[in-house]
């Protein structure tokens, strides 16, 4: 019997998570539970195609927590957020760059990443005039990991109208490397312990410097559109 009601709580629970997810902000008791929630949906696909949607789903999802945040006059939770928000747009163009190198059709999530981007540059654009002076470096790097996603995106796009994308290897100028995994904090809360996903390197990986590196990688500010 015992067991049985905790079936049902847990139930009862998960629906209750899942009914109000856009509700659940990062000052919520339940927001531990929405991020391991979209963990676990993350976990089960297995498409790199899918997996990039989920990933600039996530971005979007991100980015309405920033702005919530920022409303209530809660900082402190920004620069967080913003560095996943990063992450995400990270981890999208490199699950792209996946099922391009599996020789699979790119052209649908490109165009999600591309008009996604460019509604998230427009919104953190205005989200600049509503932070303290101390937070603004943080929006303003993710505006330019924002600009890059979009820049890659419409690349990619053009190529592949153009039919100079090849299928069945990555975009020889633009190989993405996956982002370095994030340190989270047992609970979701203030910022501590997460560390920036992705930082310039010389020899590749996706970094601040701009553009397409010498060794393949691909900075957050690329050519601005």
């Amino acid at each position: 019997m015992k067991l049985l009601l905790c079936v049902v709580f847990c139930l009862v629970f998960a629906i209750n998570v899942s009914a109000k997810d856009s509700e659940v902000l990062p000052d919520d008791p339940l927001y531990q539970a929405k991020r391991q929630k979209e963990t676990a949906q993350l976990n089960a696909i297995l498409d790199p195609l899918e997996r990039a949607n989920f990933h600039t789903k996530l971005a979007g999802e991100r980015l309405t927590e920033i702005k919530s945040m920022i409303t209530k006059g809660k900082h402190e939770f920004v620069e967080s957020l913003l560095k996943e928000y990063e992450r995400s747009v990270s981890e999208a163009l490199y699950e792209i760059n996946r099922s391009q190198s599996q020789g699979k059709g790119t052209r649908e999530a490109l165009e999600v990443v591309e008009r996604s981007t460019k509604k998230h540059t427009e919104v953190l654009t205005e989200l600049l005039d509503k932070v303290p002076e101390q937070a603004k470096p943080a929006i303003l790097r993710a505006i330019e990991v924002s600009k890059h996603g979009r820049n890659v995106a419409l690349d990619r796009l053009i190529k592949i109208q153009k039919g100079e994308l090849p299928v069945g290897r990555p975009d020889a100028g633009g190989k993405i490397e996956r982002p370095e995994r994030m340190e989270r904090p047992n609970k979701f809360g203030p910022p501590e312990g997460i560390h920036r996903p992705f930082e310039g390197r010389p020899g590749g990986g996706m970094g601040p410097g701009g553009g397409m590196g010498p060794g393949g990688g691909m900075g957050p500010g690329g050519r601005g559109r």
